[in-house]
């Protein structure tokens, strides 16, 4: 579900921060257990920030693709084969100075944004997962180095 980035929603957000709360747990116990672990989560969470990486830069690329179109939709320079291929309807007025808040309140590129938006969300928090994951060896370093002392083999 994570990895699902043709509709994503904030949903998957949720599930990543939730699946995240789970992998980030340590097992203070077994800290040679949790270092194994590092790699394959290191590895989940990349593919996870990959994947939603490609898939923000191909949303950009299309959400381009679709503002252009927007902005001749209500400037009235779409012809009817165009507008056909979309199934919008003609625009009844041609716009000037209320182009921007037309295009604004667009239904369409307001749910682009919204996808762009959880992708980002899902990029940030893969960064910061991963960022915390390059760390856990100095924490579980001092994990031991703690037990280490209050047993007094340090």
């Amino acid at each position: 579900m994570i990895l699902d980035t043709s509709h994503p929603s904030t949903t998957q957000v949720d599930a990543l921060l939730t699946e995240w709360q789970k992998d980030s747990a340590m097992n203070r116990l077994e800290p040679s257990a949790e270092l194994q672990k590092i790699g394959s989560m290191h590895s989940k969470y990349l593919l996870i920030l990959s994947t939603h990486r490609r898939a923000l830069h191909e949303g950009e690329r299309k959400a381009a693709k679709l503002r252009r179109l927007k902005y001749e939709y209500y400037a009235g320079r779409l012809d009817k084969d165009t507008l056909d291929k979309y199934g919008w309807p003609p625009f009844p007025y041609t716009l000037k100075g209320d182009l921007v808040m037309y295009m604004d309140a667009d239904k369409d590129l307001s749910n682009a944004k919204q996808v762009l938006h959880v992708h980002e969300e899902i990029v940030n928090l893969c960064e910061s997962i991963l960022k915390e994951l390059g760390n856990r060896t100095y924490q579980l370093k001092d994990i031991i180095r703690w037990e280490m002392f209050i047993q007094g083999t340090h």
